[in-house]
């Protein structure tokens, strides 16, 4: 018996791993070109936190743009989505070349308020700039867990009415 299982397992661990390669995939997670020249967060005024009204307005009006198809695809995602080796989600960067502005060491933020905030700053360029498929990632996440919830809720909200209905004909429980 235990050589049947020892046999059948060893013979999964020699099956190919089965994961979608897109059309085009030229990089271990995402597809199509890996540094295009539209990718976002890839302009000189977003590498690094703006520190005055012109660098401000500039980061604004160019950062925060509707998501490509793909950061759309990817976010989502699909069954059999690669991953590679990220350091939190295990995700890997859609978008990464030597125009992203952690390509190599960040330049920091010469003044004392901008090196405060970089922290904050850092969250957000990602989140909605660099890397917005991870912001869908997320939003997916939460109305996901809002809709699995929604039943239970329901139910709840049935068995309070019903509770009431039985304190009312039996008295209190």
């Amino acid at each position: 018996m235990l050589r049947r299982s020892c046999s059948r397992f060893a013979g999964r661990l020699s099956a190919p791993r089965f994961a979608v390669s897109m059309p085009g995939q030229k990089q271990a997670f995402g597809f199509g070109e890996v540094d295009p020249k539209n990718a976002p967060g890839m302009l000189p005024v977003q590498k690094k936190p703006p520190e005055n009204v012109q660098d401000t307005v500039n980061y604004i009006v160019k950062g925060f743009s509707f998501p490509t198809r793909k950061e759309i695809i990817e976010g989502l995602g699909y069954p059999g989505q690669k991953h590679s080796a990220g350091g939190i989600s295990t995700h890997g960067r859609l978008y990464y070349g030597p125009r992203r502005y952690d390509y190599g060491r960040p330049v920091m933020p010469k003044g004392w308020f901008a090196n405060f905030f970089y922290g904050f700053w850092e969250f957000g360029h990602l989140m909605f700039v660099a890397d917005r498929w991870q912001a869908i990632r997320w939003l997916r996440h939460f109305v996901m867990i809002g809709l699995c919830y929604l039943p239970f809720w329901i139910r709840m909200q049935w068995d309070l009415k019903e509770l009431e209905q039985y304190k009312e004909r039996f008295g209190p429980v």
